[in-house]
């Protein structure tokens, strides 16, 4: 499902320029703004987790193929649940989460080297 892009009538006192290509353009850029955070969010926890982990390795702390086997088992098991979380239901329905969903538990599946 998609949604086309409607102008919003300006309401008094909303600041509204009514210029559907003005208006189009702040909402580009706030979107790319948003992005851009989630963006530095995803990445700021990447760095974290691959962190902890590597320093748990590093000192013996952790069984790296128990890891991989309890990350695999989550997302066959979770993956579609927190896609749905994370999306939301407007995103969720925009898109083909199943087939997001199968996509990272194969890459899940596929990364037994790639951790840490």
């Amino acid at each position: 499902m998609t949604y086309e892009w409607q102008p919003k009538e300006p309401n008094p006192g909303e600041g509204g320029s009514g210029d559907p290509a003005a208006d189009l353009a702040a909402w580009s850029e706030l979107f790319a703004t948003t992005i851009a955070h989630l963006a530095a969010q995803l990445t700021m926890t990447q760095l974290r987790l691959r962190a902890l982990a590597s320093t748990a390795a590093e000192t013996g702390a952790i069984d790296p193929a128990a890891v991989q086997a309890n990350l695999q088992a989550l997302a066959a098991a979770e993956t579609g649940r927190y896609l749905r979380e994370n999306l939301g239901e407007a995103l969720a329905d925009a898109i083909d989460t199943d087939a997001l969903e199968r996509d990272v538990v194969s890459f899940l599946r596929g990364s037994a080297g790639n951790a840490g």
